[in-house]
């Protein structure tokens, strides 16, 4: 027997407590609950001395006196809801207005609409429509934020290490700063600041941070543009976003920091992470989708320190707090999707899974950070694991033929090599231009008077016809002599077309320079990709990108 008297902190008061090892650690937990009415499966008991969690006899006899109690349901709830008061953010219609300014709008659209005519889909409905360019912007966000592993220094621009953490100044504090980052240059010997931001306004500036910021931002943007969203927060370490989508009828995953969509597995089978909590975050309530994201639901639950009716009644209180003021109706539709969505999770749960996909490990960050986390996994996505499509590309084969008048009128008209090389050169930078301008305002002019290369291009434009025609532009003759290169049909044609006749402009070029007699004979140009596939369904590892032209094999 050995008798201990412990100082026990809880919240803001002070208690002792005599304690016999003989009597067992649960006796400690209903003293503790006889003093603070914490009861005991809701109580966590730490050791100031050395900050660590007791869990058995053994560890009350080698600490120290000093304990803190701590109510793992307020630790929980503290947890969360600075999350509530964050998505509230996003609704400002302020905020919202400078989220959409700071995205390249039209470059969103025409790729979310190239994406779906590339599957054959030209007159996509709205609901297609904003599905793709959710993938859009989820791809470009991807590319347009910065992880910062170790900030470089705001002097000179070296690197920096790590020197502790500072409180955060008033300008800091201004966007929700709540913990600043110190780090000592290594050359200039200065110190560098990384303030975590909060405020989603401030993170469209500075465009940087780790998980939480790349999580808080994105799901911001999605706001913007008038997509349900929450934030997910893993209540160990990571969080990203889930947005409705009204084409498949349910809520989707999309990882900003991966750049990863609608793997929900990503982190139990791709990081090999052991994940306890996934609580969804939003303006209309808080609810846990941790079953989305497992299907070790049984491991899952031994390892949650908060019992599932005490996190229930937590959850509920929260989305209770967030729709209050809304109209019986709209809360009528949510109960209805909220039920929905846990019959959903509980099929989720149950779902069998193909094992022959394999999820990356993860990405973001710095690779020895990643690997002391045992994150790192796999380098990528298997190609059974990419995303397949429907492969039509009737639009390559008719550029490709499209070029046959264009050599023969070269040939007739018996153009010296260079001129027809200076020619193309030509037609290749007027397309490139009308590539780089908005693609429902396309247009370029020809001057015939400029210059001897605009002049031969102007005699040719007859037998451009087909090629103008197979990418749906049209030339029109203006009275001051100029010719007009405009769209003449569907845009999103032309967006597609694009891609691939500067692509095989590109070849034609090349191996112009290489042959030595331009005569009938030197038409046959290696233009066609020889392993193309012009039908079936495609992984999107199987896509020669930029061009859109599949190559590989396909699925049939």
């Amino acid at each position: 027997m050995v008798a201990r008297k412990f100082q026990v902190r809880h919240n803001d008061a002070d208690f002792v407590v005599d304690y016999d090892t003989d009597d067992g650690f649960e006796t400690l937990k209903f003293q503790l609950f006889s003093l603070t009415s914490v009861v005991p499966d809701d109580q966590k008991i730490i050791a100031l001395d050395e900050n660590r969690v007791l869990s058995d006899d053994s560890d009350l006899i080698s600490v120290s006196e000093r304990l803190r109690l701590v109510s793992v349901n307020d630790e929980v709830n503290e947890q969360i809801r600075p999350y509530i008061d964050k998505v509230r953010m996003y609704e400002d219609p302020v905020y919202q207005q400078a989220a959409q300014k700071t995205a390249p709008v039209d470059e969103l659209e025409e790729k979310a609409l190239v994406a779906l005519a590339k599957e054959g889909n030209f007159e996509p409905s709205k609901v297609e429509q904003d599905h793709a360019f959710l993938l859009q912007l989820l791809f470009w966000f991807k590319k347009s934020f910065r992880w910062v592993n170790v900030p470089p220094c705001d002097v000179c621009g070296s690197e920096t290490i790590p020197r502790g953490k500072g409180s955060p100044n008033d300008s800091e504090s201004q966007y929700g700063a709540s913990r600043v980052e110190l780090y000592w240059c290594k050359i200039c010997l200065k110190s560098t600041r990384f303030p975590r931001y909060n405020d989603p306004l401030k993170l469209l500036e500075t465009r940087s941070g780790r998980c939480g910021e790349w999580a808080n931002c994105f799901t911001f943007y999605c706001r913007a543009f008038g997509y349900e969203s929450r934030l997910i927060l893993d209540l160990d370490d990571h969080v990203w976003t889930e947005c409705f989508s009204q084409l498949l009828g349910r809520w989707m995953h999309l990882d900003p920091c991966e750049g990863v969509y609608d793997k929900p597995l990503l982190y139990e089978k791709g990081w090999k992470k052991n994940l306890n909590y996934a609580i969804a975050i939003s303006k209309d309530g808080v609810c846990d989708v941790t079953k989305r994201y497992t299907r070790k639901w049984h491991e899952v639950l031994p390892r949650r320190n908060i019992t599932e009716p005490a996190l229930s009644a937590l959850l509920a209180t929260m989305t209770q707090e967030c729709r209050r003021g809304i109209s019986s109706q709209v809360l009528s539709e949510l109960d209805k999707r909220d039920q929905m969505e846990r019959e959903a999770l509980e099929r989720d749960l149950h779902s069998t899974d193909d094992a022959s996909i394999s999820l990356p490990g993860r990405q973001s960050g710095d690779k020895e950070w990643r690997k002391s986390r045992l994150e790192l996994g796999s380098d990528s996505l298997s190609s059974s694991s990419c995303p397949v499509r429907k492969c039509v590309d009737e639009h390559v084969t008719r550029i490709y033929n499209a070029f046959c008048p264009v050599l023969s009128q070269f040939v007739k008209e018996e153009n010296p090599k260079i001129k027809a090389i200076k020619a193309l050169e030509f037609l290749q930078k007027i397309l490139m231009d009308l590539k780089n301008t908005p693609f429902k305002l396309r247009k370029a002019s020809i001057d015939s008077a400029s210059n001897t290369i605009q002049a031969i291009v102007h005699q040719l434009l007859p037998s451009f016809a087909e090629l103008l025609n197979a990418l749906s532009l049209k030339s029109k003759a203006e009275p001051d002599g100029k010719v007009d290169i405009c769209l003449a049909g569907d845009p999103v044609k032309t967006s597609l077309g694009l891609p691939v006749v500067l692509d095989a402009l590109d070849d034609m070029i090349q191996n112009l320079k290489k042959i030595d007699n331009f005569v009938e004979d030197s038409l046959s140009l290696p233009l066609l990709k020889l392993n193309r596939i012009h039908s079936g369904f495609v992984h999107a590892s199987g896509e020669e990108l930029p061009v859109g032209i599949v190559v590989g094999l396909c699925m049939k």
